[in-house]
């Protein structure tokens, strides 16, 4: 899943960045539409890195309790 999102978010940041050369506007709803779709896969990959973190401290925190029990 994760490099699916990697590589979605770099194929569209490719796409922002020619989009804003062709249109020569941050600005144009174009790049602006493009740079929200962006912003969207980003947001969600980091919810997933966060939820990755959490889930992996539990694990290692159940380790850690097992070798004292």
């Amino acid at each position: 899943m994760e490099s699916f999102l990697d590589m979605k978010i770099e194929e569209l940041r490719l796409e922002l960045v020619g989009q804003a050369v062709i249109y020569g506007s941050l600005t144009h709803e174009k790049v602006v539409s493009i740079s929200q779709q962006l912003d969207r896969y980003i947001m969600f990959y980091q919810r997933l890195l966060k939820r990755n973190r959490i889930k992996n401290n539990r694990l290692d925190n159940k380790q850690f309790l097992m070798v004292f029990i």
